[in-house]
């Protein structure tokens, strides 16, 4: 298999955890939501500090650059 179709799986696949990501962290929400409206307190932060993860781990490749960005400002 040549290079450009492995860089384009590459690309496709992390597109699809991206998306998974972002799914996760709004079905987290919405649970977490449904759980503090029954006053289930305990189990809902714990649903939110997920999809919070889950929100920070679809913007990992964004985070990586403001890291990087970062790094090289403070040198």
């Amino acid at each position: 298999m040549n290079s450009e179709i492995k860089m384009l799986y590459r690309n496709i696949s992390k597109l699809i955890v991206t998306f998974a990501f972002f799914y996760s962290a709004i079905i987290c929400h919405l649970k977490a939501i449904e759980l503090y409206e029954k006053r289930e307190l305990l189990l809902s932060y714990f649903l939110w500090f997920c999809s919070l993860t889950s929100f920070l781990g679809a913007l990992r490749f964004q985070i990586a650059k403001i890291v990087e960005k970062l790094k090289s400002l403070n040198k």
